[in-house]
């Protein structure tokens, strides 16, 4: 058990489980899409597989045993109630859930930017780093379009209603990286005034996300260069 955490501690600390993290993100992506319609198929991607990786990560990163049992605590317990939300439609279920992701997400997010900013070269792992960081706030705006529609279903307007189903999450992680991406094709459109808002700021945040982490990246490769040749 001992050889098996030491290893994962040393996967996760290493370069190359960005470039693990970023195939599987591209993978789920596709499957999402592929599969959506099959709620028990999105459900597997979506939250087991995934909690698990973002525990596996937390679990390596974090060394303070109580500070892992209380994020494994709360995967289990978040996991929990999605499962039981698969069978019963409850709204507090549903707003549960989402938080809970968003909220795992986030912690992913905040790990992943430890690997971007801390010292040394900027390399190719580093750019990976900050792809997933994109598509990982893609994602969270998605469960946050999902939210909005859960509590307002009159808060966005699809011009193709036959294809939304009752946990249609592929229709919001599409609208999320168009938005994301400023394409804006039109067939899905915010109406409720907390969806614009998001949507206003998701665009803003598209715009200017590339331009600013090139740019520091850029920076801190000088300031690295710099110290060495010192």
């Amino acid at each position: 058990m001992q050889s098996l955490l030491e290893k994962n501690r040393k996967f996760w600390t290493h370069d190359r489980s960005i470039t693990a993290l970023l195939i599987y993100l591209m993978m789920s992506l596709f499957l999402w899409m592929t599969f959506s319609g099959n709620n028990w198929i999105e459900f597997l991607i979506r939250d087991i597989i995934f909690n698990l990786i973002v525990l596996s990560g937390i679990f390596a990163v974090l060394t303070r045993w109580k500070q892992q049992l209380f994020f494994i605590s709360l995967g289990i317990l978040a996991l929990s109630v999605r499962i039981f939300s698969q069978a019963f439609t409850v709204l507090w279920l549903d707003v549960f859930t989402s938080l809970s992701a968003i909220a795992f997400f986030s912690i992913l997010v905040y790990l992943v930017t430890h690997h971007v900013f801390k010292a040394g070269p900027v390399n190719f792992y580093r750019v990976q780093a900050a792809i997933v960081i994109y598509i990982l706030l893609g994602i969270i705006w998605a469960i946050l379009y999902e939210l909005i529609y859960r509590i307002n279903p009159a808060g966005f307007d699809f011009n193709n209603r036959s294809a939304l189903t009752d946990h249609s999450f592929s229709q919001f992680l599409y609208f999320s990286f168009v938005t994301l991406s400023t394409l804006g094709y039109g067939d899905i459109v915010p109406v409720a005034s907390t969806a614009k808002s998001m949507v206003i700021f998701q665009g803003m945040f598209g715009m200017l996300y590339p331009a600013v982490m090139i740019a520091r990246l850029v920076s801190m490769e000088v300031d690295h260069r710099r110290s060495h040749i010192k």
